[in-house]
């Protein structure tokens, strides 16, 4: 086996003879694959660019990535609301408004007595590698409406007491893309 020094010695005197018919490339890093032994989920980014719109909080956020990390194949939230008190020291009464933001939102589904997280959003596994129960799971975790807080133009100059008087009107917008697209398996 030729040092890197050799090679570019080389390289060197079939540049100056032009006797090159070849091109070879040498590399020193060989290619790193990608792992996914650890649990992960694909977000759909078209549609996770509206969390700006919807003015997640901190807590609603950690509670979200909290939930994600736990959350089943198809997208099932198999999780108490006291388990995540505990876990993310977080007060019952502020976990209740917690969830029920994030329902108002769109970003939590209920469908017939179960907890989603919206797979236009979010999802955990592909379809080709769920059994057909996660598959209707992930089916049944779509929602494309969402409750939004319309605040005034005039609201930056309100004040503080002003603020806390405000009632807001809410109106309910579809907001997600049609990104609920399974992926297929190649033939």
């Amino acid at each position: 086996s030729l040092t890197t020094e050799q090679k570019i010695d080389i390289a060197k005197r079939l540049l100056q003879n032009k006797e090159i018919k070849s091109t070879t490339v040498i590399s020193s890093e060989e290619d790193k694959a990608i792992s996914f032994s650890q649990p992960y989920v694909f977000a759909f980014t078209s549609n996770f660019r509206i969390f700006s719109d919807l003015d997640i909080s901190k807590n609603e956020f950690r509670v979200l990535t909290y939930i994600l990390e736990y959350m089943e194949f198809g997208n099932l939230i198999n999780l108490s609301q006291s388990s995540l008190c505990k876990a993310l020291n977080i007060a019952s009464g502020n976990m209740s408004n917690i969830f029920k933001k994030l329902r108002q939102k769109g970003i939590l589904v209920e469908h017939h007595g179960h907890l989603y997280i919206n797979s236009n959003i979010f999802a955990k596994g592909m379809s080709h590698q769920l059994d057909q129960k996660r598959k209707e799971q992930l089916s049944n975790a779509r929602n494309l409406c969402a409750e939004i807080e319309q605040y005034p133009e005039s609201y930056s100059a309100m004040s503080k007491s002003e603020r806390r008087t405000l009632s807001l009107e809410t109106e309910t917008k579809e907001i997600y893309t049609d990104a609920f697209v399974f992926s297929k398996k190649k033939k």
